[in-house]
């Protein structure tokens, strides 16, 4: 049987995600990731969750559904980190870049 919160109902797992701990970039990021495993069908957010439908084949055990959330919010924590060190090293990765390519002259000019 799967967790309490967590049902398999007519092939579809149906999950409240808060936003306060991840970022709607990341619940989708994660739900790509997982594609070949279901279906998920984010809605439009409230303020503080969104509802994400994991929609699976006909022919999936429960056992399958549960392991596949298991691996959604498993690759969901490993998709709102990268989000967050993307936020935390954006300057210094702009800053690289910039210098980089602060001595390419990248305007062709006709000598």
């Amino acid at each position: 049987m799967l967790e309490p919160d967590v049902l398999l109902h007519e092939g579809c797992v149906a999950l409240t995600i808060d936003l306060r701990i991840y970022r709607l970039k990341a619940i989708k990021k994660a739900a790509y990731r997982l594609a070949e495993r279901f279906t998920a069908v984010v809605e439009t957010p409230t303020t503080e969750t969104v509802a994400v439908s994991l929609r699976f084949k006909p022919t999936v055990s429960e056992a399958y559904a549960r392991e596949s959330v298991r691996l959604y919010f498993e690759e969901l924590m490993d998709q709102e980190l990268r989000e967050e060190i993307a936020e935390e090293t954006g300057p210094l990765r702009s800053l690289i870049l910039a210098h980089a390519f602060s001595n390419l002259d990248v305007v062709k000019r006709d000598d």
